[in-house]
């Protein structure tokens, strides 16, 4: 692969992303997080059980920035550490009661900024644009292993 074609195909998900949600209205929910910390609750919600390093691999930081934002969240107590049962060397990350019910309106206000920005397309390229996805998580999910 040419490397200019990597650096657009590398490029091209942040890019989708930001014009996705770089407008999502948090004020009205009235939510003190910033991006980085609502990225970290939904990836939490979304996997129950997961470890410090696997949240910070998810979410593209480094272990020392991760841990910043997992130590401000449990400081706001919408994130609890506990001990992995079966590796007690391991540590994973829980919604607390709080944090669920934040993460979920997150989660709810997302959905229906996203619904609104993807009805601006065909369904044609609705439909791409969810193919492409599908294709991305299996190739991702292929070179992992």
């Amino acid at each position: 692969m040419r490397s200019d074609r990597l650096i657009d195909l590398i490029s091209a998900i942040p890019s989708l992303m930001h014009a996705l949600f770089h407008d999502i209205d948090l004020i009205e929910l009235d939510i003190p997080i910033n991006r980085t910390q609502r990225k970290v609750l939904i990836v939490i919600d979304r996997l129950p059980g997961v470890t410090m390093t696997q949240i910070s691999q998810l979410s593209g930081l480094e272990k020392g920035s991760f841990t910043a934002v997992a130590d401000k969240l449990i400081a706001m107590e919408l994130v609890k550490r506990e001990r992995d049962p079966e590796d007690r060397r391991k540590i994973l990350l829980q919604l607390t009661s709080e944090g669920k019910a934040i993460t979920h309106r997150l989660i709810q206000n997302a959905e229906t900024h996203l619904e609104k920005k993807l009805s601006r397309l065909e369904s044609a390229e609705r439909k791409e644009l969810l193919d492409a996805f599908n294709i991305i998580r299996r190739v991702a999910d292929r070179l992992k292993n």
